[in-house]
């Protein structure tokens, strides 16, 4: 099975990945069990490959 992941930006696209996962580990799932392997496969993923960072900036007092 192949997972295609797009990540998009305000609308824009930024990346696109192909996971690929082995037919065999999913074939004996439910449909939901499939669809919660899939979801955990994305999440992996975005963990390993999207970071956000912030800054808060006090406001000017003036």
């Amino acid at each position: 099975m192949k997972i295609r992941i797009k990540l998009s930006v305000a609308g824009e696209l930024v990346k696109e990945a192909d996971v690929d996962v082995a037919d065999m580990k999913m074939e004996e799932l439910t449909d939901e069990e499939k669809e919660n392997a899939v979801e955990i496969i994305v999440r992996d993923w975005a963990n390993r490959n999207l970071h956000i960072e912030w800054e808060a900036e006090p406001e000017d007092p003036s």
